[in-house]
């Protein structure tokens, strides 16, 4: 009986060789796109479960009720008291201190993070051991381990165990002797951990910066059967006892807060700011749905064709009850053809994906392996054939089965009923409803995009050459100086300037409580910014009340005691504010602001800031985020970028920096950035989104456009004798291509009434995420 079964849908598929191609294409590729997104959703939903009892791993949490910030580390005494004050409910603890240093081979110079961890840190997170013991290497100081492929680029295929590597940072100099080589098992939101180092009182000292500064990432494990939520009401407590305010009379967790995030949780939408991989459930939850999507399109379209020709079947049908067939049989007959088109479907598939693949890890920049004889991978394809053979062609079987032997063989014809021709009109309005909402969805993706990298931004992003870490390495910062003096000697290099921060570079705010001459009980908060001279021209911002920074303005006048008075210092500055700074401080305009004073006043010290200029607002912090209230101030001393505004080719001004740094620098590798790069960079996500909207709008079309000419095609054969007799009387070719066109066109156009609204509310949602967007209505 299978045989004959498989003998049957060969034939049926043979003898309609268009419905099947249909059928079997459209079906493959949407099985190809369900495969691919499950490869990124398992990829993304991977990060951080490797770890053994991973599912009791948390990582602490630090916020600022005052500011308000949130980041995913907390202050180096943290783990210590936590481990302390909840020992009856951690089993272990780590922190994870990350720090650049210039690392010198000996041969060569070079730079990178070294991530310094407690000893119990590799016992909560097991790294596979290349070579040498991580145990040995965070037992002493000064032993280092090296990932596999920082071993690598810097020793090639030499043994690097037993090499001595020096780090330095400024005018800190520190000899490691090489002791393993490491790689990090799977994905976690730790990212990439150049070097591994141990953690200790000479690195980051307890005391470093207290509580103010959340500067480690911590760890801990809970005990088995210890609810977190039990934990979570006595953090403030925990924060009072070990914590302490300069003002006595206040309370450490009135300012500040701790919380606990399984770390599982922590790669998907963790609301906490984070320097480490981050990724988005909604996108991918997303992406999973529009899969999803463009799986049911296909095989609505099996649906839709199977069908319409269901009526050619009809005598086959009745012929088979006649000879005492079972309804039953013809169902389990019927399913078992659709899923054996489904198995040619996806056997197809396969050779899509392994063709779309490469294709869709560039556009995500991530790699996917895909082992069809692991059962991880095999047992859901045989699930998702299934689900999709059963689903797919239980209508057609259950109508199929349905047919009255009596009636069709007595009216020696078939005829297709209502209820069959308002299923496929709806199942067509459906398909294209979904893929004009994605369709439209990728212009507004695109258009939001194109709009927030147009945007006036307040600086002038374009021939910009950005060269980092300056501040790492006292042999660097000394020669600072002599290397903008170079860098302006070349022809087509107009400006340089230097700054603490650089485009798109988000840290943390430095912000201060500034008052005013006579009135101390108010106070103000702005961001401070120490930058170098030069810095507003070389950026382009314009100076729009006063005067710029000059060669009058010194970087560090001296103090001056107040009325005699030494134990009081008083410090006079210069400093620069920009439009935002001036409305936070009730100026009247940025004219009113120019000559006026404002304080910051400490227990030895009143620092008198004299405003000299007012320049404008620029979103130089971050594109998406709105101005700041900043005041800068002349101050050269570890500023860690130094921006070079050149003319021409990129390429050749990076060539020619590159030999000036050479001769300046010596063999210290440079680090370069160009700041159109940094600012597309926060849009990189965004960009990712709009590739795979769009690369999903087109598939949803084809399929659903494959299907429409499928039944079209199929309409036109049935209604071969009408058209033939309104040709007889006197229709011509135009009205009858009229009349059909308005039929096929008529299920779009409800389609696209339908998708308009639902995409539009859709991305109005998606556009909450920016601060400034455009209106897709």
């Amino acid at each position: 009986m299978l045989k004959n079964y498989i003998t049957i849908a060969i034939n049926n598929l043979l003898k309609n060789k268009l419905y099947s191609a249909i059928n079997i294409v459209g079906l493959a590729i949407g099985l190809a796109a369900c495969i691919i997104i499950a490869l990124y959703v398992r990829d993304q939903s991977s990060y951080d479960r490797q770890w053994k009892d991973s599912d009791r791993i948390y990582r602490v949490n630090y916020s600022s009720k005052r500011k308000p910030l949130k980041w995913s580390t907390a202050p180096i005494p943290t783990m210590p008291v936590l481990q302390e004050y909840f020992g009856d409910k951690i089993v272990q603890s780590a922190r994870k201190f990350t720090r650049p240093r210039v690392i010198d081979t000996g041969t060569a110079k070079f730079r990178e993070h070294v991530v310094f961890v407690d000893p119990s840190f590799i016992e909560m997170f097991q790294f596979k051991i290349q070579a040498g013991s991580l145990e040995n290497t965070l037992t002493d100081r000064n032993s280092i381990a090296l990932s596999e492929i920082v071993a690598r680029r810097y020793f090639g295929n030499q043994d690097p165990i037993g090499k001595v590597l020096t780090l330095s940072l400024g005018n800190i100099k520190d000899d490691y002797k090489v002791t393993a080589v490491y790689r990090i098992p799977g994905n976690t939101v730790f990212g990439d951990i150049p070097l591994l180092g141990l953690l200790d009182d000479t690195i980051a000292p307890p005391s470093r910066f207290d509580w103010v500064q959340p500067i480690s990432g911590t760890y801990f494990k809970l005990k088995k059967g210890i609810d977190i939520e039990t934990m979570k009401p006595l953090l403030p407590a925990f924060i009072d006892r070990n914590a302490s305010m300069p003002d006595p009379t206040m309370k450490v967790s009135d300012e500040y807060s701790l919380d606990f995030q399984k770390l599982e949780t922590a790669y998907l939408d963790s609301p906490w700011d984070t320097y480490w991989e981050s990724g988005s459930k909604t996108m991918v939850m997303a992406f999973t749905g529009i899969s999803l999507l463009i799986l049911l399109i296909g095989s609505i379209n099996f649906t839709i064709l199977t069908t319409a020709k269901s009526m050619q079947r009809a005598r086959e049908v009745a012929m088979r009850k006649v000879a005492g067939a079972k309804r039953k049989q013809l169902i389990v007959q019927f399913l078992g053809e659709s899923t054996f088109i489904v198995l040619l479907a996806m056997i197809l598939s396969i050779g899509v994906v392994e063709i779309i693949l490469p294709v869709f890890e560039s556009i995500v920049g991530k790699s996917f392996s895909l082992d069809y004889t692991s059962p991880s991978t095999f047992l859901p394809l045989l699930a998702l054939l299934l689900i999709v053979g059963i689903s797919g062609g239980l209508y057609p079987a259950v109508v199929l089965s349905g047919f009255r032997p009596g009636d069709t063989l007595k009216a020696n014809q078939s005829k297709e009923t209502r209820g069959s021709i308002s299923l496929r009109h709806v199942l067509v309005v459906f398909q294209f409803s979904v893929s004009i909402i994605l369709i439209i969805a990728t212009g507004v993706i695109y258009a939001q995009t194109e709009y927030s990298m147009n945007r006036d931004l307040g600086y002038n992003k374009d021939n910009l050459l950005l060269i980092n870490s300056l501040a790492l390495d006292q042999e660097i910062s000394g020669k600072i100086g002599v290397l903008k003096q170079e860098l302006l000697n070349l022809a087509d290099i107009s400006d340089v300037g230097l700054s603490g921060v650089s485009p798109s570079h988000q840290t943390d705010e430095l912000n201060y409580d500034f008052t005013l001459p006579g009135h101390p009980e108010t106070a103000y908060r702005a961001a401070m910014m120490n930058i170098g001279h030069d810095y507003f021209k070389t950026y382009q911002v314009p100076i729009i009340a006063g005067r710029d920074f000059s060669s009058m303005d010194f970087e560090i006048p001296k103090p001056a005691a107040i009325d005699g008075n030494e134990s009081k210092k008083l410090l006079k500055i210069n400093v620069v504010i920009n439009e935002r700074a001036a409305k936070k401080f009730d100026f009247t305009d940025a004219e009113d602001a120019v000559g006026k004073i404002i304080n910051i006043d400490t227990k030895n010290l009143l620092l008198n800031f004299t405003i000299i200029g007012v320049v404008s607002d620029n979103y130089l912090y971050s594109i998406n985020a709105p101005p700041r209230p900043e005041v800068y101030s002349l101050n050269t001393r570890g500023l860690n970028f130094m921006a070079v505004r050149f003319k021409g080719s990129p390429q050749k001004i990076l060539t020619q920096v590159n030999a000036v740094w050479k001769n300046v620098m010596g063999d210290v590798e440079i680090e370069t950035d160009f700041a159109d790069q940094l600012v597309a960079g926060e849009f990189e996500q965004v960009r990712t989104e709009e590739q795979i909207f769009g690369s999903f709008s087109i598939l949803a079309i084809l399929i659903a456009c494959m299907g429409l000419f499928g039944s079209a095609s199929f309409t036109v054969e049935q209604r071969t004798k009408e058209i033939g007799l309104r040709k007889v009387m006197g229709a011509k070719v135009k009205n009858i291509v009229s009349l059909l066109l308005w039929q096929f066109s008529k299920p779009v156009l409800i389609a696209t009434i339908i998708a308009w609204p639902v995409a539009i509310f859709a991305m109005q949602k998606w556009l909450e995420r920016f601060q400034y967007q455009i209106n897709p209505l």
